[in-house]
């Protein structure tokens, strides 16, 4: 008889810790269903890292600065970046190297490899530099799509900040279509923000999805004072830019070639135009370029309100494509979605008349 209670006694004992077990099993999946997983989150993030970061290398800049007196000094700087290709080619931000005089790389057991700048873009910040690859172990990053990212997504970024080799931080992508200004670069509503961390050193290095898949380019903080505030490249501006800087050593962008200031009611109020209210007054069109082949006509005549010296008298441009044109940085971004050789047919207004102009856009030249 005790024989069978204490059979009884084990069959329930072994019943309740199945029925535990299966009630576990059944949380635990749940909560990795709604992402409460942070063993299965954690181990995600080590995973990826261990896979993407014998794909990044850091980057060492030896350089000179001018100061205002004149003087030349050496500058040292670091940054972040990572292989595109097995050909040895490394994408990074354009303001990292922008002022190398010698670069060197390191990743895996390569320390200190010299680097030769391919081509470099100041007006979207990003550059390709290359590297020999005879005899090293090359493994580039596989670059996603930037085109279907949604805010609350998670991310990573790899880099080295302050030169801590290789730190990894985590977030989510906070915003997206930012605008944001550097003195070179202007990115017209389509900058990545992030709250992962991103500090000096980051800029260069890949913003990754939990698809290992690079989405951005790290480029910058806000400011000094902003807690998780971060911005990066959309990777498929890079991938349409990196194509011709390796292949031509610049992007080849298309040019109107004129100078223009953002019409407003007070400010054509206040230089006596009546005619219109709001648009582009031009008050320089470069010589040989698409506006002056066209035509267009700059102003003629030098007037200073306000300790402001504006150009008066020139054509004012409303609309191209029938697209309204309402500020420089508007005209540019518009300007931006064609190709050398297309023509594009630009609104103006002379005093009372208005105008449908076709221009045929060139190629930006080269600054020198």
């Amino acid at each position: 008889m005790k024989v069978s209670k204490l059979r009884k006694y084990l069959i329930l004992i072994l019943i309740s810790s199945f029925l535990t077990a299966l009630s576990c099993g059944l949380l635990i999946q749940k909560s990795s269903a709604y992402g409460y997983n942070a063993v299965s989150r954690g181990s995600l993030v080590e995973r990826l890292f261990n896979k993407l970061k014998p794909s990044i290398v850091h980057i060492e800049v030896l350089g000179f600065v001018r100061l205002k007196n004149g003087a030349i000094m050496p500058q040292e700087d670091i940054g972040t970046g990572f292989f595109i290709n097995k050909n040895g080619d490394i994408l990074t931000n354009f303001h990292v190297i922008g002022n190398a005089g010698k670069i060197f790389i390191s990743f895996l057991k390569y320390k200190d490899i010299r680097a030769n700048v391919v081509g470099t873009d100041p007006t979207s910040d990003i550059a390709v530099i290359h590297i020999n690859p005879a005899g090293k172990k090359i493994m580039p990053l596989t670059l996603g799509n930037s085109g279907d990212l949604r805010v609350g997504e998670r991310v990573m970024a790899i880099g080295n900040p302050y030169n801590l080799y290789q730190t990894v931080t985590t977030g989510i992508i906070s915003g997206l279509k930012r605008s944001l200004f550097f003195p070179s670069a202007s990115f017209y509503g389509n900058i990545i923000q992030t709250d992962a961390a991103i500090n000096p050193g980051n800029s260069g290095g890949p913003l990754v999805n939990y698809r290992g898949h690079v989405i951005g380019i790290n480029t910058a903080k806000l400011a000094n004072s902003a807690q998780n505030i971060g911005f990066a490249i959309p990777i498929n501006l890079a991938k349409k830019n990196m194509r011709e800087l390796i292949k031509y050593g610049r992007v080849i962008r298309p040019w109107l070639g004129i100078e223009a200031i953002k019409l407003t009611g007070s400010l054509a109020k206040l230089l006596g135009i009546a005619y219109v209210k709001r648009g582009l007054l031009v008050e320089k069109v470069f010589p040989g370029s698409p506006a002056s082949e066209a035509g267009l006509v700059a102003g003629n005549r030098i007037i200073a309100m306000k300790n402001i010296t504006y150009i008066i008298g020139g054509d004012i441009i409303t609309r191209i494509d029938n697209k309204k044109v309402y500020s420089f940085s508007r005209l540019e971004e518009l300007i931006s979605t064609f190709t050398p050789g297309q023509i594009i047919t630009v609104k103006i207004h002379m005093e009372k008349s208005i105008k449908l102009i076709k221009v045929r856009l060139s190629s930006m030249p080269v600054l020198k």
